[in-house]
């Protein structure tokens, strides 16, 4: 179906359906001027907001021992990780790995660790926890500069499980009391500094990994939780502008209903709508044609045939009827607007309606240069001798 088919039976579409496609336009053009007055017209409400995450840290603690002393379980230079209990004169040193990141869209920072050993001597007091003294021990700081989002902060640390327990012992028997419970805590702080997101960025965070002996083993409990997430609070789109945003569709619609209904009565005033009967014909005809293809081939006649004498039919359906009867092929002539059936002597042809538009469209143009004056008297017209003296009207001598 070409264009103009397709065009002229919208046009009949429309026409047909002229009352029920305006109505329908009307509630369009109704219920979206209704929308866009409300979207508009609605008083701003209080502000919403909502919390997101911005960006987050991340931090994974491991540990492992090594075998230092024979014995019949492990041989001496074996690694045991992330063990539950370590025993304490087999395998006296703890190696400990703390592994930190952070994600976010964009960003750079620096960052430093500082690792302490902290033994103290602390009780439970009415006013909460009481502490008798406390003794730090540096065991490692790592800095690390222009980390990127993903990129991993590894930094490690070792604690000789029998010499601190000597050591606690000793500074409890120097100080001359046993007041208070002996407890070994190994504390991280992990700073970060730098931009993230385009905005600047001074975090901090710090963990306390408590070390616990026993009954000549020992373990090392990772806290529970671990990591950070920076969130922010942004405005939910509630005031006009973002209403008018998420209302473009409403106006859109609006104007293309009232477009197309005022449109629609114009083409309907002014008798453009509808197609005429010749165009109706026209259509009707290639609908006609595309479903007889199956009988119909291109072709061009030879100038002795198209002189044979021509029977015309009413439809190109009883043309077809007729190359059936006469075993035939209707021929779609190119070079002539007709289809026709030849015969042995005859031809049978048929001859569909034009659109308006298709005969305007073939119509040649006039000859503007040929301004000669023709004669279009015909030879064989006799000529008016009502004006001319006739040999009746001669006058004659009476005397």
């Amino acid at each position: 179906m070409n264009r103009a088919t397709l065009w002229l039976e919208t046009r009949q579409l429309l026409a047909d359906w002229f009352v029920p496609v305006s109505i329908l336009l009307v509630i369009v053009a109704l219920t979206s001027g209704f929308a866009a007055y409300s979207a508009v017209a609605t008083p701003d409400e209080p502000p919403e907001y909502d919390t997101v995450e911005s960006w987050s840290t991340a931090v994974d603690f491991s540990h492992s021992a090594t075998v230092t002393e024979p014995n019949e379980l492990y041989s001496v230079g074996q690694q045991l990780d992330d063990q539950p209990r370590y025993y304490t004169e087999v395998m006296p040193v703890l190696d400990g790995d703390i592994q930190y990141s952070y994600q976010a869209s964009s960003g750079e920072v620096d960052i430093e660790t500082e690792i302490t050993q902290l033994t103290r001597a602390v009780e439970d007091g009415s006013d909460g926890e009481v502490t008798y003294w406390r003794d730090e021990q540096h065991l490692d700081s790592e800095q690390a500069s222009g980390l990127s989002p993903g990129e991993t902060h590894t930094a490690s640390f070792a604690v000789d499980v029998t010499e601190m327990e000597q050591t606690a012992v000793e500074t409890a028997e120097s100080l001359g009391s046993t007041a208070g419970t002996l407890e070994t805590v190994v504390e991280v702080e992990i700073q970060m500094n730098g931009t993230i997101d385009g905005e600047p960025v001074e975090h901090t965070e710090q963990y306390e990994l408590p070390l616990d002996v026993t009954s000549g083993t020992y373990t090392i409990e990772p806290p529970s939780e671990t990591g950070h997430a920076e969130q922010e609070t942004v405005a939910a789109s509630t005031d006009w502008s973002d209403r008018m945003g998420g209302a473009v569709w409403v106006f859109v619609l609006l104007l293309f209903s009232v477009g197309s209904l005022g449109g629609l009565v114009a083409a309907k005033h002014t008798e453009r709508l509808a197609p005429s009967a010749a165009d109706r014909q026209a259509v009707e005809a290639k609908r006609e044609r595309e479903s007889l293809d199956e009988w119909i081939s291109r072709g061009v006649l030879p100038p002795a045939v198209s002189e044979r004498p021509r029977i015309d039919v009413a439809s190109l359906t009883e043309l077809v009827d007729v190359a059936i009867d006469c075993n035939r092929r209707v021929i779609d002539r190119e070079n002539a607007d007709e289809y026709v059936v030849v015969d042995d002597t005859v031809l049978y042809g048929f001859v569909p309606e034009r659109s308006e538009s298709e005969t305007a469209h073939n119509q040649p143009p006039a000859d503007e240069d040929n301004n000669t004056p023709t004669d279009t008297t015909d030879a064989d017209t006799p000529v008016s001798t009502e004006n001319s003296p006739s040999a009746d009207d001669t006058p004659t001598d009476e005397s």
